[in-house]
């Protein structure tokens, strides 16, 4: 009976041990995202980004399905051998 409340209190003790090392690592992580966040927006303010506008052409969509209706009839005629 030693032997187990002695087994007991070590997994006990491992267990919050490692709760703890993963309660600290996530907590400086938290704090080293937030940081470097804010550094980064202090940079993007010293360096700003220039912004390129891309110029969108309207595509025809005729052209487009008479392409899929191409494949659809390939796919379908190879299906028939």
């Amino acid at each position: 009976m030693e032997n187990l409340s002695t087994n007991l209190q070590d997994g006990l003790l491992v267990m919050v041990l490692g709760m703890g090392f993963v309660f600290v690592f996530l907590t400086i992580m938290v704090i080293v995202m937030d940081w470097s966040s804010k550094l980064i927006i202090k940079l993007n303010e010293i360096f700003p980004e220039e912004v390129v506008e891309e110029k969108y052409t309207k595509k025809s969509a005729a052209k487009d399905d008479n392409e899929v209706a191409l494949a659809i009839a390939v796919a379908y005629a190879k299906s028939k051998i």
